[in-house]
């Protein structure tokens, strides 16, 4: 039996109800994010978004109303209806920064945040 996605996890999942905007390169479309990770984040598109896993995409979480926003390049890994799970392949130090301080202070454990860091960085072999 094969473990379940969670229990290969290694990246805490923050629920955090934002506006996000998901561009596919072919289609753009404004979306709701669900979750955010170290590694990613589940947004919730509309039924027109028909892009699949696999496809190259940037998605772009917007934090505030003064132009505050997390970007990502990554590809959608993986859609179960209106769900797309895109994995984050590379983002930019400020948006890590916003990203780091966001995860920070909705785990409430720093233990738990450094070795997500280190994991990432480990997976990324920087």
């Amino acid at each position: 039996m094969s473990p379940s996605r969670d229990e290969r996890r290694r990246f805490s999942r923050i629920a955090f109800h934002r506006p996000a905007e998901l561009d596919a390169r072919t289609a753009r479309t404004s979306c709701d994010l669900v979750d955010v990770s170290l590694k990613g984040a589940l947004v919730e598109v509309p039924a027109t978004f028909t892009q699949g896993v696999g496809t190259r995409c940037s998605l772009t979480i917007h934090l505030d109303a003064v132009d505050v926003s997390i970007r990502m390049e990554g590809e959608i890994a993986h859609r179960e209806g209106n769900l797309a799970g895109v994995r984050c392949d590379e983002i930019d130090l400020e948006s890590i920064a916003h990203l780091r301080r966001l995860v920070e202070l909705n785990l409430g454990n720093d233990d738990v945040l450094h070795r997500e860091l280190a994991a990432l960085v480990a997976e990324r072999n920087w």
